[in-house]
């Protein structure tokens, strides 16, 4: 996965299942040996991110690629994330 790759966070506890209401969706920052930084999307505000002060490092084992959002709602955060 590399920088933009939309993402569906599943822990452990979900067991693989993408409709658990624990999963997070976002998109990969950065990656970081066995993981990647990421961002998520709020629960409460869609269209908005949980945080804007940092990533989140999140294992690669946990991950799946999902697209959530058009590709271009990603790069203008990537972009305005700097």
């Amino acid at each position: 996965m590399e920088q933009g790759t939309q993402i569906a966070y599943i822990p452990r506890h979900a067991k693989g299942d993408i409709q658990h209401r624990d999963v997070e969706f976002g998109f990969v920052v950065k990656e970081q040996g066995n993981s990647h930084f990421c961002r998520y999307w709020s629960r409460i505000n869609p269209g908005e991110l949980r945080t804007t002060s940092c990533s989140e490092l999140t294992p690669t084992a946990n991950l799946v690629e999902h697209k959530t959002y058009p590709q271009h709602v990603i790069d203008h955060w990537l972009k305005r994330l700097g």
